[in-house]
């Protein structure tokens, strides 16, 4: 058994000696949007809709590059993140609850955008397909530990929030990279109700290699 356990370690010990780390930048597109359910039997009628927001990310890059075989290899990536996210919201009050509130006459109706600056911190699992020698299909799955920025940090808003998700990876050669992805928000400081996600696009570029 022990003889097994040496085996075993050695091998390990000799894919990652032979594997390559990669350092690079990244930079992308933002698409987040919220999720709410409506609420039933409101009895003033005040509806509240929300909508995507665009925004941007934007950082540096790590991927640490298994040896595989002509099919592909397992990697292992690490990005540190500036994003920027958000959603849009429209409440629409009834024509009767804003002549009390506002004496309008109409429908009264508030509309504005909502901004999230994060620090995050994706690390992401995949498998790189070899569809040829200077292209290669990689899914991957991930998980985020972030920061908002924007807030101040206290029992309700944690330092830290996390975050899950998927996508692909396009590999074009051993250095560029184009990533889509989406991920959700396990912890939120909203309602059970509410749901919040984001989309993204992004292009790696890496740099320099280390084995």
């Amino acid at each position: 058994m022990k003889s097994k356990l040496i085996v075993a370690g050695l091998m390990l010990a000799g894919v990652c000696a032979s594997a390559q780390n990669y350092f690079g930048v990244t930079g992308g597109y933002n698409l987040s949007t919220l999720k709410m359910e409506e609420l039933t039997g409101d009895p003033y009628g005040v509806k509240t809709e929300h909508s995507p927001r665009s925004g941007f990310n934007a950082g540096i890059a790590y991927e640490h590059r298994f040896t595989g075989s002509d099919k592909g290899n397992l990697f292992i990536g690490a990005n540190v993140l500036y994003s920027l996210e958000g959603y849009h919201y429209k409440t629409t009050i009834p024509t009767g609850v804003s002549d009390i509130v506002l004496k309008s006459g109409s429908d009264a109706v508030y509309e504005d955008n909502v901004d999230f600056k994060y620090l995050k911190l994706p690390v992401s699992f995949g498998y790189n397909f070899k569809l040829s020698d200077n292209f290669g299909l990689a899914p991957k799955v991930f998980g985020i530990l972030e920061s908002q920025l924007d807030i101040v940090h206290d029992d309700v808003n944690p330092v830290f929030d996390f975050a899950f998700g998927a996508g692909v990876n396009l590999n074009i050669g051993e250095r560029l990279s184009i990533g889509l992805g989406y991920d959700w928000n396990l912890e939120s400081d909203f309602e059970p109700n509410i749901r919040y996600g984001n989309a993204h696009a992004n292009v790696s570029y890496y740099i320099f290699s280390t084995k």
